[in-house]
């Protein structure tokens, strides 16, 4: 076995350059790898810098983006609305500079579906569409998420009740260190032949 420390007064000792630059790909924090070779943080510093391996040091989370200043947009008179109408009104409130629109006749202010009538869609489902308002550096888009709900079709209330539930955290989770998820706008319902370029929460 080869011996990789060697120990020598006080906090000082001899890690291989091989060695820290491998556990520093891995992405190990340099107050882990301090740790692990039971020496201070500084230590570490100083082995990086003299190996010139600082390109490999495990960046910070970025921070989050910064919050916009709320904008409370009038809702239109009626219940089930044109898509058309109502992603102009959003428009007319927040300049989108990308738009993700729902592919479908109407959205029920109130429960955010969307549907081809003026009722709730009827059928069975697989996949449901999210459609957001996020913010980033000053501008705000309107972007869609796809989430496959299960393999098997389910019936549209099970779906809609799932997703109204958990949504916002699935954007959060998604979004958090890009964007900043203003609202949600519109949910879809569809079962479609083949699987969504989306991420799986069932």
């Amino acid at each position: 076995m080869v011996k990789r420390i060697t120990r020598r007064s006080d906090d000082h000792v001899k890690i291989s350059k091989r060695e820290l630059s491998r556990l520093l790909r891995r992405n190990k924090k340099r107050k882990a790898i301090a740790k692990r070779y039971h020496v201070s943080t500084p230590t570490i510093d100083r082995a990086i810098k003299k190996y010139r391996l600082s390109h490999l040091v495990r960046k910070g989370r970025a921070p989050l983006p910064g919050k916009p200043q709320k904008i409370k947009p009038e809702p239109l008179t009626g219940t089930w609305l044109s898509v058309k109408k109502y992603i102009h009104h959003l428009d007319n409130q927040y300049h989108f500079v990308n738009i993700n629109s729902p592919p479908l006749r109407y959205v029920n202010q109130k429960t955010l579906v969307c549907s081809s009538c003026r009722r709730n869609p009827a059928g069975q489902f697989t996949t449901v569409g999210i459609y957001s308002i996020v913010y980033v550096s000053n501008v705000y888009f309107l972007f869609v998420t796809s989430i496959r709900y299960s393999q098997q079709a389910k019936p549209f209330k099970e779906i809609y009740n799932w997703v109204s539930a958990v949504a916002p955290a699935i954007l959060e989770e998604r979004y958090q260190r890009s964007y900043y998820v203003v609202k949600i706008v519109a949910f879809t319902f569809t079962h479609p032949k083949r699987k969504p370029k989306a991420i799986r929460y069932a």
